[in-house]
């Protein structure tokens, strides 16, 4: 996980949770923050973001949940997890609260980056630049 808090202070209100109040990010602000996080697309509504990957193995997959539901609680920001094929792994990151993209899902989005993932070395094969450098 990710030593420094990357929580940005305007998302949230006083209890460290997203509102109905949390700015909506721009779609040069979504381009911006898309660049800097290249393992993560736009979700086809537009009001998302996705990452995708393929574990080595299902132990693997449910180790990286496990350290993602801990990101999640730290941000008070909980994003949707679905696990297929047994290591399949996609993870959907949207403000619930607004409707669309926050700064907010950008952060956890790094702090999920940080985590340390056994990939299955088919994926990574195929996927030399989605990971983290």
């Amino acid at each position: 996980m990710a030593t420094e808090n990357t929580t940005p202070k305007q998302a949230c209100n006083v209890t460290g949770r997203c509102s109905s109040t949390t700015p909506p990010l721009t779609s040069e602000d979504i381009d911006a923050n898309l660049k800097t996080h290249p393992m993560w697309k736009l979700g086809a509504d537009s009001i998302s973001i996705t990452r995708s990957f393929t574990a080595v193995n299902f132990m693997a997959a449910i180790e990286f949940f496990n350290k993602a539901a801990e990101v999640a609680e730290k941000h008070g920001h909980h994003p949707d997890l679905h696990l297929t094929n047994y290591r399949d792994v996609e993870v959907i990151l949207t403000t619930h609260h607004i409707g669309k993209l926050s700064e907010f899902d950008f952060a956890v989005a790094s702090d999920l980056d940080a985590i340390e993932v056994r990939y299955s070395k088919k994926w990574l094969k195929e996927n030399p630049t989605t990971t983290p450098p």
